[in-house]
């Protein structure tokens, strides 16, 4: 069988991920499971989803102002920190069948990044980072209604810090499915990706910190 792909969209959130990935699933020649952090997320029990009625154990928040402009960030508990390695090596369990995975990301956690780097090892692994501009990603934010203002802010700065990418999409002023579009030629023409490989170099002690 061919090596199976396992595609991370990494960007803030309202960037437009999750409707990327789902578009790219009707493009893509082959199948591909949609294992993103939204589905990992939303397993959380509702009462610690909510800014206002989160514990510790699953995660903090603060709210931060840079150039007049508040944003939150997200500290990760035991509990979401530990949910969240794990939702990699149930990624890595569709790989080993075989199967194509691709997922929508936000890195609030360079623990987070590094585990993902060590569980998807044995497969041919890409890393999207998508951005958008500060106005827009606000406005979706706005028009969505279920997120707090700041929150877009707040991942799209947290979510970049360490990440290296194989190729890097603006969603600023395209739709998901033209996003789609410009990800399946780039995968076509680079069945090699690298980025995977360079962050294990530049984190040489990825294989000793995780398990």
């Amino acid at each position: 069988m061919p090596q199976p792909s396992v595609i991370i969209i990494n960007g803030g959130s309202s960037a437009g991920k999750t409707s990327t990935c789902k578009a790219f699933q009707d493009l893509a020649p082959e199948p591909y499971f949609l294992l993103g952090i939204d589905l990992f997320w939303f397993s959380m029990p509702p009462k610690e989803i909510e800014l206002q009625t989160c514990s510790d154990h699953y995660y903090k928040w603060i709210e931060e102002t840079e150039n007049g402009q508040s944003y939150f960030r997200i500290i990760p508990g035991l509990l979401l920190n530990d949910a969240m390695l794990a939702r990699y090596k149930a990624m890595a369990s569709y790989l080993d069948r075989g199967m194509n995975v691709i997922a929508d990301e936000v890195f609030w956690s360079r623990d987070w990044l590094l585990e993902s780097l060590y569980r998807f090892a044995p497969f041919r692994t890409y890393y999207i980072g998508m951005y958008c501009d500060d106005a827009e990603i606000s406005r979706r934010e706005i028009e969505r209604g279920d997120r707090y203002c700041g929150w877009a802010r707040g991942s799209q700065i947290y979510a970049h810090l360490d990440a290296q990418y194989d190729f890097k999409i603006d969603s600023t002023s395209k739709t998901p499915a033209q996003c789609a579009q410009l990800l399946l030629e780039y995968v076509a023409a680079n069945p090699e990706p690298q980025a995977a490989s360079l962050m294990r170099s530049m984190f040489l002690d990825i294989e000793e910190t995780t398990v």
